[in-house]
């Protein structure tokens, strides 16, 4: 599974709130796009790079993050869907 978003420019919001959960699914693929500050040693975050990998894609806003129940739906979303917070159907932390 896929996340892709773009850098909102609000650095503590990602540290504080996309880190953690990119630490804990690492199953999943995180894309951001932008210029910001990241760690080196997370394998699963990828940084300005267009292409993803295997799995249901789910585009997102910085300022939507996924919950646990929205990481299970898009966990078991068909490896060829491709949607938004809205499309997936389950609450997102508004940040």
């Amino acid at each position: 599974m896929v996340i892709v978003s773009s850098f909102d420019g609000n650095q503590k919001k990602f540290h504080s709130y996309w880190l953690p959960l990119m630490y804990k699914h690492q199953e999943c693929e995180f894309h951001i796009s932008g210029k910001f500050v990241h760690p080196s040693d997370l394998k699963n975050l990828h940084v300005n790079k267009v292409e993803h990998g295997k799995g249901p894609v789910l585009k997102c806003p910085m300022n939507m993050v996924p919950t646990y129940k929205a990481m299970i739906e898009l966990q078991n979303k068909s490896p060829k869907w491709i949607g938004t917070p809205e499309e997936l159907g389950e609450k997102f932390y508004e940040v």
